[in-house]
């Protein structure tokens, strides 16, 4: 395994206190799934660090302006001011995206991973005890939004990255490189006493055919499991079980 993603050196920290940083969150979705041994977890975790830690570096972000914290089931990834924003969107997007689409396509359904990713930008300062700032709590909340968390669990996608309105409009929008901004979907967040707009996007989706059937709701008139024809239909046989009913006219 390749070493984590070493926390930035206090001093550097310090420079970096009160300037707009990107502040990226990812979490592994079903993580704590009973279906998982420690085992599975441990594997995860350090698939996921060997990822994250390729995509970043692959993406032009050295070691050195990252700052990072474990969250058990992802991590917290402070990222320079002096690291253009646009490049943790494209190409890190599509760096995660292809290694992702790599261990799932070989791994079994213990440890595959779905992981949910959030980007962010703001000021961050340090404290004694780590970090603090709105936006690391605001990144959080986005991570969590229902949206995001619905739409991996109907699609099975890889990955579902989601960030900001801020950083969809100086950003995301502006991408002239393989990943189209149209390919983003606004969606609505609602968590805890957090409520804004955010721009999702999925990849690595299964394909309709091989996902679980959705489930199905009746109409309000309809009784569940009854029925419906419409057009002429012509009955040969006796093809309706239970008490029948025939009217003559």
């Amino acid at each position: 395994m390749d070493a984590p993603l070493a926390p930035a050196p206090p001093r550097t920290l310090t420079t970096w206190s009160g300037l707009n940083c990107s502040v990226l969150f990812c979490d592994i979705a079903g993580f704590g799934d009973p279906s998982r041994g420690d085992e599975d977890r441990r594997v995860v975790r350090e698939v996921i660090y060997r990822i994250l830690l390729s995509a970043l570096e692959s993406s032009g972000v050295p070691p050195a302006d990252t700052y990072r914290e474990d969250r058990g089931d992802g991590a917290l990834v402070i990222v320079s001011p002096a690291v253009p924003t646009a490049s943790l969107v494209d190409p890190l997007a599509g760096h995660l995206a292809v290694a992702l689409r790599l261990h799932n396509h070989r791994a079994s359904a213990a440890v595959r991973i779905q992981l949910r990713v959030a980007l962010h930008v703001g000021p961050v300062t340090p404290d004694a005890e780590g970090l603090n700032g709105q936006v690391i709590i605001q990144t959080a909340r986005l991570m969590e939004a229902p949206a995001l968390k619905t739409a991996l669990a109907e699609t099975g996608a890889d990955l579902g990255f989601i960030v900001s309105p801020f950083v969809y409009e100086a950003f995301v929008a502006h991408l002239r490189g393989p990943l189209d901004p149209r390919a983003f979907e606004q969606v609505t967040v609602q968590v805890k006493e957090t409520a804004t707009e955010a721009w999702m996007y999925l990849t690595g989706a299964e394909p309709p055919s091989t996902r679980p059937p959705a489930p199905t709701s009746d109409g309000p008139d309809r009784p569940q499991g009854s029925t419906v024809f419409s057009g002429n239909v012509e009955v040969r046989g006796d093809l309706v079980l239970g008490d029948k009913i025939i009217n003559e006219r």
